[in-house]
């Protein structure tokens, strides 16, 4: 058993060292995208619940940084073989020890390691500009896979994804210019371990709030962080490679890489914590907002019903007309935030009537030429009651009851025309008059929907803007919905 000697033993516990190591850390990468995504997603009180995550957790295996690093050094190895078939080929001999690639070599992290017949730095260079080629289309393929396996959006995956390989390729500057595999696959394995409760143990809150986010300009501003951190990484991983391949490295550079890796880490989780800091407060504002608009949406609301009241119609009127309102603002590809607003200041179209004297609003036949100046006036009253309202809401609720009765063609109330009309009003008039138009009324039969959406499509250009007519018409289906979901009990539309 010649070949058993002191080299061969120390090569085999090497080895054994180096698998172990990848194991390990494999293994930990498995467990933190079970602890993360897979048993929030699924519960382990079911035998088919059980198989599912542990076929999902196979399926990750080969995708871990582990998986990425050793397919990366396979595709490395054989696209550099052909380039020096392909270079001897061609006769470019002085080119071939440059990139030659010989035998791969155990090492801590990946289990191979590539190197060149010459240390030269152009070798290595050329050796850094292959493997970033490769590496790129090879990481957004498994990102892919990896999203698809845990069931998370790319975003979410990619900082959690980006945060273990950024915990790797640390490891793997600290433990480097280590000769020694067993004593290098331990600190490697130690600090990964170290690093990763750092990054888990405070994050798991934050963790929950980004999966809640998963799709949202928060969370493609967070992984700006872990991309940039990780780039810097590598420049650093490479720089102490080549300094040590050219026999450059000693104790005082060793030390200044790992202090700038410190340093790169260090900052990295300052800046997790100001950011998830500012997105808390960000939401708490968020949710005071959402509260104070329900608030005040409920206040409208009772508001605007009084009003209805008070001139004979029912709350729902308010209701349909808000709803009318939002399917059409909808339709047009209006941002939700200024949807929802339309929706609830179009409630107040009518607070003007208000102050109209009881006897003309309840008047059970038509109004005369002076009765119907002075109704006429709601529009005006309207606009006076809510001119000193505060509020985004309350600003666009004053014009819509100033200007709902506006004609394009400037044959309205106040004789505005075109422009001069702002288009939350515009929006509305066109929700008013096909609601007026399908109630029934102490002097009128309501009309059938179609007959309503004749005369508004017929008056596109003339008394409605054409583009709120064409939304209008476009999403009739649902315009309809929307009259029968809030229908007055006491009336038969006639559809």
């Amino acid at each position: 058993m010649e070949w058993l000697n002191d080299k061969t033993i120390e090569a085999l516990i090497n080895s054994i060292g180096s698998i172990v190591n990848a194991v390990i850390l494999t293994i930990i990468f498995v467990f933190l995208n079970d602890v993360l995504f897979l048993s929030r997603y699924y519960k382990y009180d079911t035998k088919e619940n059980r198989k599912i995550i542990t076929k999902k957790l196979r399926r990750l295996i080969p995708l871990s940084p582990i998986g990425l690093i050793l397919a990366l050094s396979v595709l490395l190895i054989g696209i550099t073989s052909l380039m020096n078939l392909f270079m001897k080929k061609m006769g470019v001999i002085s080119f071939i020890p440059d990139i030659v690639v010989v035998m791969p070599k155990v090492s801590a992290e990946s289990g191979i390691s590539l190197e060149t017949s010459d240390s030269s730095t152009d070798a290595l260079l050329i050796l850094f500009v292959i493997m970033f080629v490769i590496a790129v289309p090879l990481f957004l393929i498994i990102m892919k896979r990896y999203c698809k396996i845990i069931g998370c959006s790319k975003e979410m995956g990619l900082f959690v994804y980006m945060a273990v390989l950024f915990m790797y390729i640390t490891s793997a500057l600290i433990t480097l210019p280590i000769k020694n595999i067993t004593i290098s696959s331990l600190i490697s394995t130690g600090s990964f371990i170290v690093m990763l409760l750092i990054f888990y143990l405070p994050s798991e809150e934050k963790i929950e709030l980004m999966r809640q986010n998963e799709n949202t300009d928060m969370m493609r501003k967070i992984n700006r962080l872990p991309i940039v951190n990780f780039f810097l990484l590598l420049i650093l991983l490479g720089l102490e490679y080549m300094l040590m391949k050219t026999g450059q490295l000693n104790t005082a550079f060793y030390i200044v890489i790992l202090v700038f890796a410190v340093l790169l880490y260090t900052a990295s989780q300052i800046s997790y914590s100001i950011l998830f800091t500012h997105i808390d407060e960000g939401n708490r504002i968020r949710e005071l907002s959402r509260e104070s608009q329900q608030a005040q949406e409920q206040v409208t609301l009772a508001f605007a019903e009084i009003t209805e009241a008070k001139s004979g119609q029912t709350g729902q009127h308010v209701k349909r007309v808000s709803e009318y309102t939002r399917v059409i603002a909808e339709a047009m590809g209006f941002d939700h935030k200024i949807v929802d607003e339309m929706r609830v200041a179009s409630m107040m179209h009518d607070v003007g009537k208000l102050l109209i004297p009881p006897e003309i609003l309840e008047k059970p036949g038509r109004l005369t030429d002076e009765e119907f100046t002075i109704m006429k006036e709601h529009v005006n009253i309207g606009e006076s009651l809510l001119c000193e309202a505060p509020g985004e809401i309350m600003k666009m609720a004053r014009v819509i009851a100033q200007q709902h009765h506006e004609w394009i063609n400037g044959k309205g109330y106040l004789g505005l025309k075109g422009e001069e009309i702002e288009m939350p009003a515009r929006i509305c008039a066109v929700a008013d008059v096909f609601d007026a138009l399908t109630s029934a009324r102490s002097y009128k039969k309501a009309w059938t929907a179609e007959e309503a959406f004749k005369i508004i499509t017929e008056e596109s250009g003339t008394h409605f803007d054409e583009e709120v007519v064409k939304a209008f018409s476009e999403h009739f289906d649902e315009i309809k919905e929307v009259q029968e979901i809030y229908r007055d009990e006491t009336s038969t539309y006639r559809f």
